[in-house]
């Protein structure tokens, strides 16, 4: 992608107005794919203590048409996380997650689950899946970003457990964040963490 692409540097700016100084340590794709993906990198601050991982390019295209898209959607999308430290499974699952709309014709949005079929982690843990919510810890300005006219929503990223998607899929997704409330879960990844059901 060109340095002057007008998508990526309305994004690069919001981001940086939102989550701090943009480092050069961006990871990009090397790999042809239908959209291109660059990973971003925000270091920790005073009043965000963890780093903030989020992908660029995803909204580069629609995943769905805005014709089909339900009152809260937009066709657009980002994928998010926070980490402790930065690690290389966390670009992969990113990267990866980001390419899965147009790798295989479906979309990505709030409080949809998707299973990995295994620890998404490098060491063993029981983090096995994921789970998307809206961008809560963030400033209700950061979705005001826009790509082509539509808006683009950024999807937090939460790893969970196979018996968590399992308890989503029963209970309903919103079911689940208000159990994710309850036991106060961070949004912070923890490699070491066990179910919360």
């Amino acid at each position: 992608m060109s340095s002057d692409d007008p998508r990526m540097l309305a994004r690069e700016a919001h981001y940086q107005r939102f989550l701090g100084p943009m480092n050069d340590n961006v990871m990009h794709s090397t790999d042809v794919k239908p959209v291109h993906i660059d990973i971003y990198q925000f270091e920790p601050t005073e009043e965000r203590p963890y780093w903030t991982l989020i992908t660029g390019g995803m909204s580069d295209q629609r995943q769905i048409q805005p014709e089909d898209c339900a009152e809260h959607m937009s066709p657009r999308s980002e994928i998010m996380m926070y980490v402790t430290e930065p690690k290389p499974w966390m670009f992969d699952v990113l990267k990866g997650l980001a390419e899965m709309p147009f790798d295989h014709d479906t979309f990505l949005h709030w409080w949809h689950t998707v299973p990995n079929g295994k620890p998404m982690t490098a060491e063993p843990s029981e983090l096995t899946s994921y789970f998307f919510v809206p961008p809560y810890f963030e400033a209700v300005e950061f979705g005001d970003l826009k790509i082509e006219d539509d808006l683009v929503d950024v999807l937090l990223l939460i790893p969970i457990t196979d018996s968590e998607r399992a308890y989503a899929r029963q209970h309903g997704s919103q079911a689940f964040e208000k159990l994710i409330e309850k036991v106060d879960l961070s949004p912070v990844v923890d490699e070491s963490r066990t179910s919360i059901v």
